[in-house]
């Protein structure tokens, strides 16, 4: 799974998933706002950023 972040004005950005062929990526605002909340709650977040992924 390959995560970037975009500038938004926070500290941190927006977490977005990145496309397999880097081409592409989606926001997951409603899942995590960013990476640090991600990694912060991994073990309940992972499956639903994985579906994102696919």
């Amino acid at each position: 799974m390959k995560f970037a972040t975009l500038k938004d004005g926070t500290r941190d950005g927006a977490l977005v998933v990145v496309s397999r062929d880097l081409k592409y990526c989606v926001a997951a605002p409603a899942i995590a706002p960013t990476l640090q909340s991600a990694l912060d709650d991994w073990h309940r977040l992972e499956p639903r950023l994985q579906e994102i992924y696919r």
